[in-house]
């Protein structure tokens, strides 16, 4: 998965400094936003879960032996989806903060 957090560099006279060109708001560096990068992410956990999938089906159906290839592929496609939870429930707890602000 891509890495959404920008990288702090660490100066050698002592504390973290941000990269000096942040981007605006709404925008990454390379200037996709944010709800664009997490579309591409939920259609590459979809991409990897039909690949987990047809991957069983070819071991159910005689297509393919390799027992230890499918087992891999439907373990990846277990982490991503559990990745992609992790993340909704931190955006779900962020939502939740942002209503019980006082403004």
């Amino acid at each position: 998965m891509s890495n959404f957090i920008d990288p702090i560099k660490i100066s050698g006279t002592g504390g973290a400094a941000r990269p000096s060109a942040a981007p605006a708001v709404g925008e990454r560096a390379g200037g996709a936003d944010f709800a664009a990068t997490l579309r591409q992410e939920l259609q590459r956990v979809a991409a990897i879960q039909n690949e987990a999938d047809a991957g069983v089906q070819g071991l159910l159906t005689g297509r393919t032996q390799n027992v230890t290839e499918v087992f891999a592929t439907a373990r990846k496609a277990q982490v991503a989806f559990n990745v992609l939870m992790e993340i909704r429930n931190k955006l779900a707890d962020a939502y939740t903060e942002l209503k019980q602000l006082r403004v």
